[in-house]
């Protein structure tokens, strides 16, 4: 009888800790945060950068700024990308891998770069590669959390902006 439970146990917990640890070698589901965005009526924002790159380190301190970082908490569904945690693996639509094989398969080679995704159509809408100061990157947090990607271009956003 004991040995009968035992077994029994081996069936139901075996395939529970299979089903458990596969599940948790994605550590970062884009398809998911789009779905949690969607229903907040964000966008998703990649920051995708890499170790030992001055100009990324001055990009995640632009990030990081009281009223930037403000402005993409209310608006955006931020995740943080390093190409070179080579450990973690990323889920987007058909891919799953690495996080350097991830931006290897968007032909990423530019650090840093942030790319921003539509939560409706779960397809990336903008790429913006490089450093940027406060003002420029506010001023592409703001073309994209008003959707005017949809209707016209970050220069006549600009200008609309200038002229205005």
């Amino acid at each position: 009888m004991r040995t009968s439970i035992y077994f029994l146990k081996i069936l139901i917990f075996v395939p529970f800790f299979f089903v458990c640890s596969f599940a948790s070698d994605i550590d970062l589901n884009i398809d998911k945060s789009v779905v949690d965005a969607n229903k907040t009526k964000k966008h998703v924002m990649l920051f995708l950068h890499k170790n030992n790159c001055g100009y990324c380190d001055r990009m995640s301190l632009n990030l990081s700024d009281t009223n930037t970082s403000q402005i993409i908490k209310k608006d955006f569904v931020f995740l943080d990308i390093n190409r070179d945690d080579s450990d973690e693996f990323v889920l987007y639509q058909d891919f799953k891998g690495t996080n350097k094989n991830f931006m290897q398969a968007l032909g990423i080679n530019f650090y840093p770069t942030i790319l921003f995704i539509d939560t409706n159509s779960n397809q990336i809408i903008y790429a913006l590669s490089g450093y940027r100061d406060i003002p420029e990157l506010h001023t592409v947090l703001d073309y994209i959390s008003t959707q005017s990607y949809k209707r016209i271009s970050l220069e006549e956003y600009k200008s609309e902006l200038f002229f205005d």
